[in-house]
């Protein structure tokens, strides 16, 4: 079963990119572009990782970060930012203080490699809380 991923990204570059890495790490993905669409989709659906960009349009990502906290998510989350350094550990401390499941921030450009890996280490997470619930441990 492949693990389900939600890319919130606006620039449909970065959102192929991001499909591309996500398959390659064993992830399905559903694309948004905006916070309203990313609220509607959360609260219609369970996924197993986030990927947010913190700047969509008019508004801001971490609007994405309150929905997910009344959502009470412990889905992880990673921020991808083209924002300068202090706002992306801004919202990373935004995030932990929501008491999210928050990674470290990634910039842009992306480090694709690591950006991979660290896909590949969620869904390694994911199946095995999987297996541990499924045998009722």
């Amino acid at each position: 079963m492949r693990n389900e991923l939600l890319v919130i990204e606006d620039a449909d570059v970065h959102l192929s990119i991001l499909r591309k890495i996500a398959a390659q790490a064993g992830f399905n993905t559903t694309g948004v572009s905006s916070v309203d669409a990313a609220s509607i989709v959360l609260q219609k659906r369970h996924f197993d990782c986030v990927t947010l960009d913190l700047s969509l349009g008019e508004r801001s990502g971490t609007e994405v970060l309150e929905r997910l906290a009344e959502l009470k998510s412990r889905t992880p989350v990673l921020i991808i930012s083209a924002s300068e350094e202090d706002a992306l550990y801004a919202s990373v401390r935004i995030g932990n203080f929501l008491e999210l499941n928050i990674y470290p921030p990634f910039a842009k450009p992306i480090n694709l490699t690591l950006l991979r890996e660290t896909l590949k280490q969620i869904a390694r997470d994911t199946d095995r809380q999987r297996l541990v619930r499924a045998a009722g441990w």
